[in-house]
């Protein structure tokens, strides 16, 4: 019944965002059509992002260093340390590698320094510099901000905070100017590492769960395949896809939020993003389903193998998730094949016939074909709301050079 229910709200949910669809109005921007100069460093970019991140990162890298040899000029304090510039650079950049990451740890590392700062600040100036009070404030923070880290949404906020703190106030002789010029250097680093994501082969978190997305819902349609196929798969390619599909869900629920501080869009689409990865894990559930009823007893068995039409709907279904994914990544609109629930139906009579009469168990062959009615149902409901993300997911990349007031198709 658990199925049952999500179906019927993917439905509902999925009719929301699907009525008023046409071709017309989701046809791709010739910037974003497969084969474009686009579309191909969409799909390098996400193939290689490593790689392409830390060239970034040592590209920022150089630019902090010749900022800071400029500044040298510039800035006759012997209290001021180009170095926080660089080192801000590399706290921000090497942890995640997209725009939205970026963002973040830009966000939690300026609030770090600032409090940091603060409280560094305070207690030089109402102690008079005390050694003993120095030492108390600083072991004290560092343990208030740990306790903050334990937290998953605050860890990173707070482990910068407790390093931030430590390291002002562990300076041999703390002061005021000290503090000051490391803040400015740690906002000149945050400012470089910002410009350098965003403007330089940004990597994005909506490029990334876009093609995440489309593997996950691919590789869904092979699992399927294999779990209603009469020849049985060894089990180590199950857990093998699987296990891949588990990454899948883990990449797109991590990348949502960062893709969402990319772009308002993604915002937008945060209740369609959502319903999809839970359908997702819905065809996941019931294709384990169809496994376990495939082989539950030897009468289900042999009466599923001899059922008309089960080849037919099981490529249909396939083929149809196929089609998802591939417009998921080309930014297109899928369709909906009218002839798999024609093919379903077929299905649904010949095992009425097969199972009429019988004086055998029929729970098994009765599961298979409610798993894949179900199947059905959740995979219409998947490609009415990729009808409506697609486009949106692959525009959002690279807003500033797409207009939305331009044309989407002939």
């Amino acid at each position: 019944m658990c199925h049952l229910n999500r179906r019927h709200v993917c439905n509902a949910h999925a009719e929301m965002v699907y009525e008023s669809m046409t071709d017309s109005n989701y046809s791709p921007h010739p910037r974003l059509m497969p084969g474009s100069r686009r579309a191909r460093l969409d799909v390098f970019l996400y193939k290689h992002h490593a790689i392409a991140h830390g060239l970034k990162t040592a590209l920022a890298t150089a630019i902090g260093l010749f900022i800071g040899w400029l500044l040298q000029f510039v800035i006759k304090d012997p209290d001021w340390h180009s170095e926080w510039i660089v080192i801000t650079i590399v706290v921000v950049m090497t942890m995640l590698p997209n725009v939205g990451g970026v963002l973040l740890r830009s966000i939690y590392r300026l609030v770090a320094t600032v409090l940091a700062a603060l409280i560094a600040l305070a207690v030089i100036y109402f102690t008079d510099s005390n050694s003993i009070a120095i030492t108390a404030t600083m072991i004290i923070g560092v343990g208030v901000f740990t306790v903050v880290a334990q937290k998953k949404k605050l860890r990173q906020l707070g482990v910068l905070c407790a390093i931030t703190l430590a390291i002002l106030l562990t300076m041999p002789e703390p002061k005021e100017s000290i503090i000051l010029w490391r803040s400015m250097d740690i906002m000149l680093g945050v400012v470089v590492a910002l410009l350098v994501s965003r403007y330089i082969f940004p990597i994005r978190a909506t490029r990334q769960i876009r093609f995440y997305m489309a593997d996950t819902i691919e590789k869904l349609g092979q699992l399927f395949s294999m779990a209603a196929d009469d020849e049985e798969t060894p089990e180590n390619e199950y857990e093998i896809i699987e296990d891949e599909i588990a990454k899948g869900f883990i990449f797109q629920r991590e990348a949502l939020p960062l893709a969402m501080l990319e772009h308002h869009q993604i915002r937008d689409r945060k209740a369609s993003l959502q319903h999809m990865l839970r359908c997702q894990r819905a065809i996941l559930g019931l294709s384990r389903t169809l496994r376990r009823s495939y082989g539950h007893t030897e009468f289900g068995e042999a009466t599923i193998s001899a059922l008309d039409g089960l080849h037919e709907v099981r490529h249909r279904i396939k083929d149809q998730l196929q089609e998802i994914a591939t417009c998921i990544r080309k930014a297109l609109a899928p369709q909906i094949d009218p002839e798999i629930a024609l093919s379903h139906s077929t299905l649904k009579v010949a095992m009425k016939a097969a199972t009429q009469g019988t004086n055998r168990p029929t729970m098994s062959p009765q599961a298979f074909t409610f798993a894949i009615e179900e199947i059905i149902q959740v995979t219409e409901s998947l490609c009415k709301d990729a009808g409506r993300v697609s486009y949106d997911l692959a525009n959002a990349i690279n807003d500033e050079t797409i207009n939305d007031d331009e044309p989407r198709g002939p």
